[in-house]
């Protein structure tokens, strides 16, 4: 099959060279052959004798398909990267499967590939104006100097005006803090050109709502409604947790024309005086000044507000993020830690973010607009 293959290719090379030839109008000629060896999807790599001609203006299209197939093996190989195998794995299966030997290293280096990607993406203007941005951290095990710890990956896409959704930040740092998220805001804004941002929705990481107001003033903020509850049943007694969880439902009900944020404080107050007696330190969960920012969706649009009042939407990212890092167990440097979620995320907002427009997003405004 081999020879087969190498006769047919060479055959149709050497057709190629005489038409080639009868066409020439500087009277080039044939000039012997030269010898390459090409890895293919064939057990063997395919060592071909390729015409030539004096001039060197000759070079024949078959050879074009030749490279094709390692082509389509480096491909294969970046797909099944991305897909979470390790470079050990995807070594062995291709070998398995093909018989052609891919090396570990040689997997890590197709891989530098997603740098050159996320390096120029960083450099890339965004949008002006942004109708809500999500923010998130997830942790992933990272090597940094000689030892190895769970660093946070910072997260944050942003719908645009048109509601699709798209990629705005991503970056590592050691620990999470709303300092660090609030050089992530500064760099969107002097580096990357956004100027506007209607609402900006992350966790209860306390100073984020200083840094959100220091960088964009007029930007509102909304922490996540889910990670308070969770905050709040997690110092609750397992007999009272199916009860404490049925009121804070009830305290975070807010989804109807009617409702305000004046009638929502009112129920926070009616929450605490129940509850206060077997839990006295309740009401630190709900300190004036912080509690308000967990009501912000409420100037929204009611058919917005239950895909603004909680971080859901990019922890639905994240799980993406996990099941493709897991495998992983660990990166050797920062760097290609982020390179690699960086292809993650494209893929996902290449099929999801930018191919599916959020269409309730069309009634994102204010209330008393």
């Amino acid at each position: 099959m081999d020879e087969f293959i190498l006769s047919t290719i060479e055959s149709l090379m050497n057709v190629e060279r005489s038409e080639y030839l009868a066409q020439a109008k500087s009277g080039d000629k044939g000039n012997g052959f030269y010898l390459r060896a090409f890895k293919s999807f064939s057990r063997n790599c395919l060592r071909i004798n390729i015409p030539r001609t004096r001039s060197g203006m000759f070079s024949p299209n078959t050879l074009e398909l030749v490279k094709l197939g390692q082509e389509q093996m480096n491909d294969l190989v970046l797909s099944l990267y991305k897909k979470g195998m390790t470079s050990r794995d995807i070594s062995d299966l291709v070998k398995q499967l093909f018989g052609d030997s891919v090396s570990a290293t040689k997997v890590t280096n197709l891989s530098k590939i997603f740098n050159e990607f996320r390096l120029a993406w960083e450099n890339t203007k965004l949008d002006s104006y942004y109708k809500v941005v999500f923010c998130d951290c997830l942790f992933i095990t990272v090597r940094r100097g000689d030892s190895y710890s769970n660093e946070a990956v910072y997260v944050a896409y942003g719908v645009k005006n048109d509601n699709t959704r798209e990629l705005l930040a991503l970056s590592i740092n050691p620990v999470e803090s709303a300092t660090e998220w609030g050089e992530i805001f500064d760099d969107l804004k002097k580096k990357r050109g956004i100027k506007m941002i209607d609402l900006i929705v992350a966790d209860g990481l306390p100073g984020l709502e200083n840094e959100v107001h220091r960088v964009f003033p007029k930007t509102m903020f909304q922490k996540c409604v889910v990670h308070k509850m969770r905050n709040i049943l997690n110092k609750t007694r397992p007999k009272d947790k199916a009860e404490m969880a049925t009121d804070l439902k009830e305290l975070f009900n807010n989804f109807s024309e009617n409702d305000a944020i004046k009638k929502a404080l009112k129920k926070v107050d009616i929450f605490i005086q129940k509850w206060k007696n077997r839990y006295p330190n309740i009401a630190k969960f709900f300190k004036e000044g912080r509690i308000e920012y967990y009501f912000t969706y409420i100037e929204f649009h009611p058919e917005v507000r239950r895909m603004i009042y909680t971080t859901n939407s990019i922890e639905n990212l994240n799980r993406i993020i996990r099941k493709a890092t897991k495998n992983k167990l660990s990166f050797e440097k920062p760097e290609y830690l982020l390179d690699y979620v960086f292809m993650i995320i494209k893929e996902f907002e290449e099929k999801n973010f930018q191919k599916y427009p959020v269409t309730n997003y069309a009634y994102f405004k204010l209330i008393n607009c």
